[in-house]
């Protein structure tokens, strides 16, 4: 039978399986890590332009409650 597995095989694939998702977590980790960084210091360096911003989300925010209510 082509179709089956066999233990070694499927305790093989749940090894390769575990190593993908710890390498995964590693990565997702790192990319935060480094977008989080990026913004805070982007925040910084340009502090005008990030009240504008954070005001624009505000203002946004501010439409779409009032519609929703009334």
């Amino acid at each position: 039978m082509e179709g089956a597995t066999t233990k070694a095989q499927v305790e093989e694939l749940t090894e390769k399986l575990a190593a993908l998702k710890k390498d995964f977590a590693e990565l997702a980790k790192l990319t935060k890590d480094k977008v989080v960084t990026g913004t805070t210091s982007w925040s910084k360096e340009h502090p005008i332009a990030t009240l504008g911003i954070v005001g624009g989300i505000g203002f946004v925010l501010g439409l779409l409650v009032r519609r929703n209510r009334g």
